[in-house]
């Protein structure tokens, strides 16, 4: 208690070193605990079911990718296998909801009967789902989640038993889940999902199931995952038209939902850790250069009887008390930074908006602050315990005090650290900058200022047949072409960049009828298209012409093709005029395609850093879709136009609601979400590291100064001019600085290589981006040697002789 009150005493004494330690210790274990929340809600935070570990996801793997599953292999599965306590198929997806209040598009899935028994979810009114709701000719039936309840229905227990209507029709609401389950994430409303004869016979190359297992009481996950591949092989053999390249396995349920974002995380949280790091080198230079006037209270104790362990103890308690306050204060910096990053939806990051100081998080954060106060103390009292040597050193009070050679090393060797980690964090900051402007600079194949864009979902009740759809379709655009302000109205089965994919293979190619393995290869995405959709997409056709008004249906089927699409299917030819059908049901046809007229420019279709994929562009009218993302484009704010747009909808039909409201500029930054994220954060760690690297440097360069006032007046004393004073002070500025930068740029060659998944057109090894950061680490070394090199040139040598 006593070390702990002389600690506070004498940190109250230093205000300026107090205030500037606590800001950087802040700064450190502030920015180190926000990024450990957020990491720990992606990758380490349990999911909020019971025994998360023994939930699994089971997907096909077909040609060696991982794809999603179709309903009879789904049933299969769920009949064959002997491995699971229960295994249910998803198919996520929304519902209009109609009745009392506005029409409004509901997040939700299709669920099979085993899907809350595989949760192991409890209603909180009511009963979920079961295996009688998902049989067909059952009664309708849904599970409300419970923020639709509380909104839409205001929270009214006796909501059981009553009717709502989901796409037209009605359901009887049998349960209301907690506020706590929302898998899928986000979902707030649960229907059955029942397979008709005809779907497992005829379905069986129709992959758009997710399917979620529990695994049984002492099976393990590789026991598992050789159960489905084995059924998958007895598949193979029953079925190779379909199923002969297809395989199976399964992931735990957590690593399925972050893999593709736990590479990410794990280089911010080591990068944020060089951040805490470079903080807890410069304290302890700080504490070191506080230390040197210190030696004579230290030699005093011990000249009392202190001995190396209660010095030690004593400087250990002091800075674990600074650390201490560093930490409330970084706690403070991390509530912040946690809530912010928790409202980054943009980015596409799974389990990100959980991120919150819980108890685990608090812990590290205090592990961190002890961590922290042990590391940097431990210079400071080391330099304690080797105090040797007391009366002489109360001598050398009449002369000043010296700074030994082993001190100045390790200040040095500090500064040096810190200006090589400076540089790990500027190269990798760097590279994703580059990266990500790469990625501005991409031409994503449309013009995206000035389009509002939004979806509709057509209810089966009321748009079963393919006409009506198209008809809908065509009044739809003309009602929106007519609001001012509107150039264009188009719509298409899938935006680009919305997450939207419909792949299918081909099967007719100029009347000549594709194998098998020529099916595959000959795989093409699909669209839908109304009249004037490329003209509201600012989509130029190069060759031909668009889909228009005259593509009605009845009307020969025509199709335009994207430039990968004419390679693919036709190489080295002119494709106008051929013919291509896929082998699939759109509309009511059991083949889609037909004659190409028009050609168009690569479409930047799944993410801006991904290549565009061979797409065909049939017309709605021909071959009508449920689901449809419209576009307005304008020649002033898109924004504007969503009130017009809403009324127009309602006037075509007051039961379809608008949702996904956005402007196709939102869904370009949308896409290149995580890339501005990661550039964000590596790019401010980097920025604080710089800055503490030249506080850093400066540091013990103005120390220095001080210290060698009396050699520098007898220097210049003995006819030294100014500028060899000067030129003294930067010689030591730039060794350190170079020191630094070298050993950084060996780190920054051997470790970027780790960031080349995060990159887009840019080599880990940049020679650009390393250069930059020379330059810049080069620029930071001069100004932090200037000013105590501008000092140390005015010093006057009876100035030095009277402060001596």
């Amino acid at each position: 208690m006593n070390d702990l009150k002389f600690a506070f005493r004498f940190l109250r004494k230093s205000p300026g070193f107090t205030f500037v330690a606590v800001l950087i210790l802040a700064v450190g274990i502030g920015a180190t605990t926000a990024i450990f929340s957020a990491t720990r809600a992606v990758l380490l935070r349990p999911l909020a079911f019971p025994e998360p570990d023994r939930l699994v996801r089971v997907f096909s793997v077909v040609r060696g990718h991982r794809s999603t599953v179709s309903p009879p292999d789904f049933t299969d599965w769920h009949d064959q296998s002997t491995v699971f306590a229960g295994l249910a198929a998803i198919n996520e997806g929304s519902f209009a909801l109609t009745g009392d209040g506005p029409a409004e598009q509901v997040p939700g899935a299709s669920v099979t009967g085993d899907f809350f028994g595989v949760m192991r979810a409890t209603p909180l009114l009511g009963r979920a789902l079961g295996d009688a709701d998902a049989q067909v000719g059952a009664p309708h039936v849904v599970v409300l989640g419970y923020r639709l309840w509380q909104r839409r229905f205001g929270g009214d227990s006796s909501v059981i038993g009553k009717a709502a209507r989901f796409d037209a029709e009605s359901y009887t609401v049998v349960g209301v889940m907690p506020a706590g389950f929302t898998y899928p994430h986000g979902a707030d409303v649960w229907l059955p999902l029942a397979f008709t004869p005809d779907d497992v016979a005829t379905q069986r190359g129709a992959h758009y199931l997710d399917v979620i297992g529990r695994l049984a009481p002492g099976v393990t996950r590789e026991r598992a995952e050789r159960d489905v591949r084995q059924i998958a092989a007895r598949l193979a053999t029953a079925y190779p038209n379909t199923n002969a390249d297809a395989s199976a396995g399964l992931l735990v349920l957590r690593d399925a939902m972050v893999e593709n974002v736990r590479p990410a995380m794990r280089i911010l949280f080591g990068a944020v850790a060089l951040v805490l790091l470079i903080a807890c080198t410069n304290v302890a230079s700080l504490m070191l250069v506080r230390g040197i006037g210190r030696e004579r209270e230290v030699a005093i104790r011990m000249a009392l009887g202190a001995g190396r362990l209660r010095l030690v103890r004593s400087f250990l308690i002091e800075s674990l008390t600074l650390a201490a306050l560093g930490g409330a204060a970084g706690l403070v910096l991390a509530t912040w930074l946690s809530h912010l990053i928790a409202q980054v939806r943009s980015a596409g990051i799974p389990l990100l908006d959980q991120t919150t100081l819980d108890g685990p998080v608090l812990v590290f954060a205090a592990g961190v602050t002890l961590f922290t106060g042990v590391l940097f103390g431990m210079f400071p009292a080391w330099q304690a315990a080797s105090l040797a040597g007391f009366a002489q050193r109360l001598k050398n009070e009449s002369r000043g005090t010296s700074v030994g050679h082993a001190r100045l090393r390790t200040r040095n060797a500090m500064v040096v650290i810190q200006t090589a980690l400076a540089v790990l964090l500027l190269a990798g900051a760097g590279l994703l900058m580059r990266s990500f402007v790469r990625l501005q600079a991409v031409d994503p194949g449309f013009n995206p200022d000035g389009v509002l864009t939004f979806g509709v979902s057509l209810p089966d009740a009321a748009y079963g047949q393919a006409a009506a759809r198209g008809n809908f379709g065509e009044r739809l655009t003309e009602r929106l072409e007519t609001i001012p302000g509107v150039e264009a109205a188009g719509a298409v089965f899938g935006l680009p960049l919305s997450g939207f994919r419909y792949g299918i293979s081909g099967y007719d190619l100029d009347g000549r009828h594709l194998g098998n393995e020529e099916q595959d290869r000959l795989s093409v995405q699909v669209r839908i298209v109304t009249p004037d959709y490329f003209r509201a997409m600012g989509i130029p056709v190069l060759r031909g012409r668009g889909i228009e008004r005259t593509d009605r249906r009845g009307a020969p089927h025509v199709m335009v093709i994207n430039e990968s699409a004419a390679r693919l299917l036709w190489p080295g030819e002119d494709p106008l005029g051929h013919q291509f059908t896929v082998g699939t049901r759109l509309g009511e046809e059991q083949r889609a395609g037909g004659e190409v007229v028009g050609v168009i420019g690569d479409l930047k279709e799944d993410g801006m850093d991904r290549p565009s994929s061979p797409t065909i562009f049939l017309a709605h009218a021909q071959f009508s879709e449920g689901y449809l993302g419209v576009a307005l484009r304008t020649a002033g704010d898109p924004s504007a136009l969503i009130s017009s747009a809403r009324a127009a909808l309602a006037e075509v039909d007051p039961n379809v609601p608008m949702f996904e409201v956005r402007t196709m500029r939102q869904l370009v930054n949308d896409a290149i979400g995580q890339p501005r994220l990661y550039m964000l954060l590596v790019g401010a760690f980097a920025a604080v590291a710089l800055v503490l690297a030249a506080v850093g440097l400066y540091g013990i360069l103005a120390q220095g100064v001080a210290q060698r006032t009396r050699e520098i007046g007898i220097r210049a004393a003995l006819g030294a001019e100014g500028r060899d004073i000067v030129r003294m002070v930067m010689n030591q500025a730039a060794s350190l600085g170079a020191m630094g930068i070298g050993l950084g740029l060996v780190a920054a060659l051997l470790a970027t290589r780790i960031l080349r998944g995060l990159l887009y057109g840019v080599h880990p090894n940049d020679l650009a981006t390393l250069i930059a950061v020379t330059l810049t680490l080069a620029t930071v070394t001069v100004l932090a040697g200037f000013l105590p090199a501008r000092r140390a040139a005015r010093v006057q040598p009876m100035d030095a002789l009277r402060e001596e």
